[in-house]
């Protein structure tokens, strides 16, 4: 199960779940960037669809957002960002099901980037599992600009969705069988007013970035046996609007796939 970026659109990974737990089907390990790290560690901690479903339409926007203005005006260097992160720290430590990579029910690998030498580094791999997971998820969402870079082990680590939007090679490097991958940067972005805002803009620049990339990794795994969902969703960056409209595209898109995929055929 491979899980993608996209901030609060990765919801709807939350009704592909919900999809896939009705039709019986059980992910074996879950591979998640920025959003879908969050996501993944839930489900790969243990708790249900549902239960992940009522936490995310439960979170208030103060428990995740902590604005920074001094740090925006006056800090330089790194750290330099819209929100200081530790809102967003303590969210994720106090919802987890588990902290430690074995705990968990399913395997589970978070990316994220190593700002020190622009590489990927993967946690939950043999030599990278000893990080708590809170540790792992917030170093995997810190957007760069939105959320401070995280320190882990003397680096610095930043969003794996810079990098790798959708990490299929991942799950392929896992020599995973079947790749289930939900890309939430597969829809083409809506025009209007509402996209240049701050947020408008840092979004839409991102997700133009992360469509090319994906489209790339795509197009050389296309030997791969990979089912890719991708849910039609126009959600914000930080839009706490509409959220129960984004899972059910999630639960759309799925069920769409699970219909029609010749790899899934009975």
């Amino acid at each position: 199960m491979v899980l993608g970026g996209g901030g609060m659109k990765g919801l709807a990974h939350i009704g592909v779940l919900k999809v896939l737990a009705r039709h019986g089907i059980r992910p074996a390990q879950y591979v998640g960037t920025s959003v879908g790290s969050l996501i993944g560690a839930l489900a790969a901690g243990g708790m249900p669809p549902d239960e992940i479903e009522r936490l995310a339409l439960s979170v208030r926007r103060t428990e995740i957002l902590d604005y920074d203005w001094l740090g925006m005006l006056f800090r330089r260097g790194r750290n330099r960002s819209i929100y200081r992160g530790k809102a967003y720290h303590d969210w994720v430590r106090r919802v987890l099901p588990v902290d430690r990579f074995d705990q968990v029910k399913q395997p589970l690998y978070v990316t994220a980037v190593n700002v020190n030498d622009g590489n990927e580094v993967v946690w939950g791999l043999p030599g990278l599992d000893d990080v708590p997971i809170h540790d792992a998820v917030v170093a995997s969402c810190a957007v760069p600009g939105i959320y401070p870079p995280k320190q882990i082990g003397g680096h610095w680590f930043v969003d794996g969705g810079v990098v790798d939007p959708l990490p299929v090679r991942v799950a392929v490097y896992l020599k995973a069988t079947m790749i289930v991958a939900v890309n939430l940067d597969g829809e083409p972005m809506a025009g209007g007013a509402q996209d240049t805002g701050l947020y408008g803009l840092m979004q839409r620049g991102q997700t133009l970035l992360s469509r090319t990339i994906t489209q790339f990794d795509l197009r050389y795994f296309k030997d791969t046996p990979l089912v890719l969902i991708e849910p039609k969703v126009q959600q914000g960056l930080f839009q706490f609007e509409g959220l129960q409209e984004c899972i059910r595209a999630g639960e759309r898109a799925a069920e769409m796939v699970l219909a029609n995929h010749p790899l899934l055929a009975a």
